[in-house]
């Protein structure tokens, strides 16, 4: 039998979720590096990443993105890291401000 190599890419949070639909969805930096960490060791190549205010409400702060950011760069080496710009739950002109901490990917959401 043979196999083709795969890119796994984990999304580990999304814009939706909060811990009162699942308990396990991991909203807050330190629990978003930990359950990156756990996909990488099982094999995943790139995190896509979205970040959560307080309130688990989707934020685009950079602070907070930062954070995840170096996490997933200290715990995971050699993982691509994503973030989102999705628009769910933010300004239009929030959904970038993330980007000057130069993830290697970026997705891009043009719908409102």
């Amino acid at each position: 039998m043979s196999t083709s190599p795969a890119i796994i890419t984990v999304a580990i949070t999304g814009a939706i979720p909060r811990k009162a639909d699942t308990p396990a969805v991991p909203v807050t930096p330190s629990e978003q590096i930990e359950s990156t960490h756990e996909a990488f060791e099982a094999g995943a190549a790139v995190a896509h990443i979205h970040v959560r205010n307080p309130d688990e409400t989707p934020s685009s702060d950079p602070v907070l993105f930062a954070q995840v950011g170096e996490g997933i760069a200290k715990h995971c080496p050699g993982m691509i890291i994503q973030f989102s710009t999705g628009g769910r739950g933010r300004e239009q002109s929030e959904r970038g401000r993330m980007l000057n901490l130069r993830p290697h990917m970026a997705s891009l959401a043009t719908a409102r």
